[in-house]
C-alpha cells in the first residue's frame, strides 16, 4: 500500500509497504481521509518525544472496513467507521481506577507497531473502531479525534457547569473544539484568544464567543478589567509559555486551570500566586471511550457545524505540502485533510 513517510525532519515520501496482517480481533479500514494534528507537525519539526523518523504520521482517520478478524462482530464490509486511536492494556493499576487514557502500557499510532493514518489502509482493534451515522461523511468522521479531546476536557477535567465563565487560551482546531464543548456544557461569558484572525472569526461564528487577539498591545490588562472576577475555568490549548502565567493571573481563586496544550520545553510557573489563590491545575490528557462516544454522537447530529473547520485537502501525495502549510501559516488554515481515497 501506498504511505506516506516522514523519512527526516522536514521531508515526507511517498513509499510503498506492506500491509498488516489482519489479526483475530482487528478490523482492516481503507482510509479516506487522514487529518493532520499539531502533534504531526511537531514530528515533522522533529520535535516529537517519541515520533522519530523513519514513521509514518497521522492519528486521525476515517474511511470504510474492507475486512475484519474472525472475533470480530457488529460491523460489515463498507461500514463507514473511525478510529480512537488509544488501546490500553485494560491491566495496569490505571486501567483498573478507570483511567484509560493515561495506561502506563497503552499504544497509540506512529509508535511501536501501530501504524499512522497517512496511508491507503489502517488496521486497529474492533474495541476502538466506531461506526459513523448513515449521513455522516468520512470527512466529518476524521473530526471526532480532536473534538473527543475537548469533550473530556470540558467534561472530565475541567467539570464545566451552565453558567461557568470560561477562558480558553489558543484558538487552533483544538482550542475551537475546546469553545464549543464549553458552549454545549453551558458557558456563561466565553471568551477565546489567538493571533490568527481567521480562527477567532470561525470561533465567534461557531459558537459565539467573545474572542481576542493576542497579538494586541494590553490585551489582557484590558481582559482583567473587563472581568473583575475573573474566570472560573482556564483552558491553556496552545503550547506557547507566555498563556501559562496568563492563566494564573486570569483564572479566579479557586478556579481552575485545564492544560491541553503540548509544552516542548519547561515552563516557569509562579507556584506562591496558584498557592494563594488555591487553583487547581490539572493536565488533560487525550479521552476516553466516553469522550469518543460523544465526539462521534455530535457529530453524527451536527450539532455545530463542523464542516466550517475544514480548511484545507491535499492529496496523500501532497503530505509535505500540507505540513508545510501547517507550518508557515502562509495560508488561513485550522483542520487539514489528506484525501487518501474516494
Amino acid at each position: 500500500m501506498k504511505a506516506a513517510v516522514l523519512v527526516d525532519t522536514g521531508t515526507i515520501e511517498i513509499r510503498e509497504i506492506d500491509k498488516q496482517a489482519l489479526g483475530p480481533d482487528d478490523i482492516l479500514i481503507e482510509t479516506a481521509y487522514a487529518g493532520v494534528c499539531g502533534s504531526d507537525l511537531h514530528a515533522f519539526k522533529g520535535k516529537h518525544p517519541f515520533r522519530k523518523p523513519p514513521v509514518i504520521l497521522g492519528h486521525e482517520l476515517a474511511g470504510t472496513v474492507v475486512e475484519r478478524g474472525g472475533d470480530v462482530r457488529g460491523f460489515r464490509q463498507g461500514d463507514r467507521v473511525t478510529v480512537m486511536p488509544l488501546v490500553s492494556c485494560g491491566t495496569c493499576r490505571l486501567c483498573r481506577l478507570g483511567r484509560e487514557n493515561i495506561c502506563l502500557n497503552k499504544q497509540v499510532p506512529g509508535a511501536g507497531t501501530w501504524l499512522g493514518s497517512f496511508a491507503e489502509y489502517a488496521l486497529a482493534k474492533a474495541s476502538v473502531v466506531y461506526k459513523l451515522g448513515d449521513t455522516t461523511p468520512c470527512e466529518l468522521g476524521v473530526l471526532a479525534e480532536p473534538l473527543a479531546v475537548g469533550v473530556h476536557a470540558v467534561q472530565r477535567q475541567a467539570r464545566v457547569e451552565p453558567g461557568s465563565r470560561v477562558l480558553v487560551l489558543g484558538g487552533g482546531t483544538i482550542g475551537i473544539l475546546t469553545a464549543l464543548a464549553a458552549r454545549a456544557a453551558g458557558a456563561g461569558e466565553l471568551v477565546t484568544t489567538d493571533l490568527f484572525d481567521f480562527n477567532l472569526a470561525l470561533t465567534r461564528s461557531l459558537c459565539g464567543a467573545a474572542t481576542i487577539h493576542a497579538g494586541q498591545a494590553g490585551w489582557e490588562e484590558d481582559l482583567a478589567r473587563a472581568h473583575p472576577d475573573k474566570f472560573d475555568v482556564t483552558f491553556l490549548c496552545s503550547g506557547a509559555p507566555a498563556t501559562v502565567g496568563q492563566a494564573v493571573r486570569l483564572t479566579r481563586r479557586g478556579g481552575r486551570i485545564i492544560v491541553t496544550g503540548l509544552f516542548l520545553e519547561p515552563v516557569p510557573v509562579d507556584l506562591t500566586a496558584v498557592t494563594l489563590g488555591e487553583l487547581e491545575v490539572l493536565g488533560s490528557q487525550i479521552y476516553d471511550h466516553r469522550d469518543f462516544r460523544a465526539a462521534v454522537d455530535w457529530i453524527d447530529a451536527g450539532r455545530f457545524d463542523f464542516r466550517r473547520l475544514l480548511t484545507h485537502v491535499f492529496p496523500l501525495e501532497r503530505a509535505q505540502d500540507a505540513l508545510t502549510v501547517l507550518a508557515n501559516r502562509t495560508e488561513d488554515a485550522v483542520k487539514i485533510l489528506l484525501r487518501v481515497s474516494g
